[in-house]
């Protein structure tokens, strides 16, 4: 079963897509998009079920190093694109939806204008056991790439 919560009406994180099964769940949940932020592996191929469903790879370690300006940068493109278009929904996802996917999700709902405490809250009211250990290096980045 697929590991994942909605944030908000339009923005999703979670955990690895691991099977078909995960696929079908999302899809049924109206994802459009899927933006993987893990570096150890590639969604593509079970992706590939549902063509409609967008994807972007944006792997990076999760190695409690910072992270940089231009991973943000290509997650919240993405997102955002989508996010402005009808009936659209982004899952932004890691390994065990800790870290890397929700730090991503966390820095989608900065650069729509949330404040860090009503990302962050909104966050954790649906995964209250998430580290967000890059929280700071996305709030950096929404600002240097002017979002704020």
């Amino acid at each position: 079963m697929a590991d994942f919560c909605f944030v908000t009406p339009r923005l999703a994180t979670g955990a690895a897509v691991s099977s078909s099964t995960d696929v079908d769940q999302l899809a049924a949940a109206g994802i459009t998009l899927v933006i993987d932020c893990r570096e150890e592996f590639d969604d593509a191929r079970l992706l590939a079920s549902h063509p409609a469903m967008g994807y972007v790879w944006n792997g990076i370690a999760d190695d409690g190093e910072s992270k940089p300006d231009s991973w943000f940068a290509k997650g919240i493109e993405a997102a955002l694109g989508e996010i402005a278009k009808p009936r659209r929904k982004v899952y932004c996802h890691c390994n065990a939806g800790i870290n890397r996917g929700p730090s991503m999700a966390y820095a989608v709902m900065r650069a729509l204008g949330f404040s860090s405490s009503d990302a962050e809250e909104c966050i954790r009211a649906v995964r209250p056991h998430v580290g967000l250990v890059y929280q700071a290096d996305a709030d950096r980045a929404v600002v240097n790439l002017g979002y704020t």
